[in-house]
């Protein structure tokens, strides 16, 4: 990551007024959960199960084989001990001095909840929501966290995650919001994710930091390539609140 990027990406942040935010898998790495290569890797290392992470989240299959789910389950997306890192909390920062307008995102892990930011839109919901699939009764992950294999205490039905039993739709109306926000921004703020800035709207100044390089078309997008919590704060370093720097207690 070139200096002149750092600090041309600090100028966009600087001249901003209306910041969205677009998040992925790629910001929640630094707090221990694994993005879309490492899911795939935890799955090709497993000896007794043979396909990828859209097999594992086949809701037929978690129901024939809810053991191996959830036993899978818990090494890929489950991680209810994960804490936001240095990019959650700087995204927080920036709603609470009035300059981000708000987050979208791919991510159904809650972390930027957990951080702070409360205008969140997220379009596959959270993993806190799970359902019975024989009464269709709606349980927080608590369930999971103390039963290996957790199911409804009313019917004894098996209790899997809404995401999961919804085939991974995303929720329409707030794909529809996101989208919406997307568009009132006066700069953008793509964080670890593999959608293409060239998808989001035209004309308005983007920054988009990821693990890998991305190809960008146009002047209006500044490229950080690295490590995203590290990235976020060094943007950070312009800011005044403390939070942002210092460690989760």
């Amino acid at each position: 990551m070139a200096t002149n990027d750092l600090e041309a990406a600090r100028q966009v942040l600087a001249d901003a007024r209306r910041i969205v935010a677009f998040t992925g898998a790629g910001i929640s790495t630094d707090s221990g959960i694994p993005d879309l290569a490492g899911i795939e890797r935890i799955l090709r290392a497993e000896p007794d199960f043979h396909g990828g992470g859209f097999t594992m989240l086949d809701p037929d299959f978690a129901q024939r084989e809810p053991a191996v789910f959830y036993h899978l389950y818990r090494q890929t997306f489950f991680h209810p001990q994960a804490q936001p890192n240095a990019a959650h909390r700087f995204l927080a920062q920036l709603a609470r001095q009035g300059l981000l307008a708000g987050i979208v995102t791919m991510n159904i892990d809650g972390l930027h909840q957990r951080a702070g930011s409360q205008h969140v839109i997220e379009y596959w919901g959270d993993m806190r929501l799970n359902r019975c699939v024989q009464c269709q009764r709606c349980y927080d992950w608590d369930l999971a966290v103390h039963q290996p294999v957790p199911h409804c205490p009313i019917c004894g039905g098996l209790v899997l995650p809404d995401f999961v039993l919804r085939r991974l739709a995303a929720y329409s109306d707030a794909e529809w919001a996101g989208e919406h926000l997307l568009q009132s921004a006066d700069a953008i703020l793509i964080i670890g994710t593999q959608r293409q800035a060239a998808s989001f709207p035209d004309g308005t100044p983007k920054i988009v930091v990821n693990q890998r390089a991305q190809p960008v078309r146009g002047r209006d997008t500044v490229m950080l390539t690295g490590n995203a919590a590290e990235i976020c704060r060094q943007l950070a370093t312009n800011l005044t609140d403390d939070q942002v720097q210092a460690p989760m207690s």
